[in-house]
């Protein structure tokens, strides 16, 4: 009697456990209205934070933290060296940085040929921006970015404004 007691315990505790692991957690719908909800909220708090907030004509809303010593902007062809990171506005969230991946030197520094490589145009829309040492803050909605099918490995999702602070440490010679 004590085995089919045993046995009907396990299988309860079994479905429990079968059916809350089929509960899907607070699933978020990416969609344009969600996407114009997460822009508005963060842009907003730029200005609260008493930042003077630009948009350019492809729809990149950015600040410039520093102005470097402005001098010329990057150009196609120009080598380059940027320090960046990336993030989601909605939850801070980093989902890349140059010092995940760049460290000749141990600088972190991204050292390439602007317009030379195949990036989201709101990230090159960015860095033509920069003259050296300028530092920007940039929100890039997903039609500049990875719009509504999202990147091709799912770590960033479709409708997904994405924000990235890009310092040009170096337009090199």
């Amino acid at each position: 009697m004590t085995t089919i007691k045993n046995i009907a315990e396990i299988l309860g505790l079994a479905a429990i456990i079968i059916t809350a692991s089929c509960i899907k957690e607070d699933e978020i719908d990416y969609t344009p209205e969600r996407e114009a909800a997460i822009i508005s909220r963060y842009v907003d708090s730029l200005i609260t934070e008493g930042y003077d907030v630009d948009t350019t004509a492809n729809g990149v809303f950015y600040t410039m933290v520093d102005e470097g010593d402005g001098g010329p902007t990057v150009q196609p062809g120009d080598s380059i060296g940027i320090v960046y990171m990336g993030f989601f506005p909605e939850s801070g969230d980093i989902f890349d940085s140059s010092e995940y991946h760049y460290y000749e030197g141990g600088d972190g520094v991204w050292k390439y040929t602007f317009k030379s490589m195949d990036l989201i145009p709101g990230f090159d829309e960015a860095v033509s921006l920069l003259s050296e040492e300028a530092e920007g803050l940039f929100l890039i909605p997903s039609s500049q970015a990875y719009g509504s099918e999202g990147s091709w490995d799912g770590s960033i999702p479709p409708y997904s404004p994405l924000v990235f602070d890009i310092k040009l440490v170096k337009i090199y010679e």
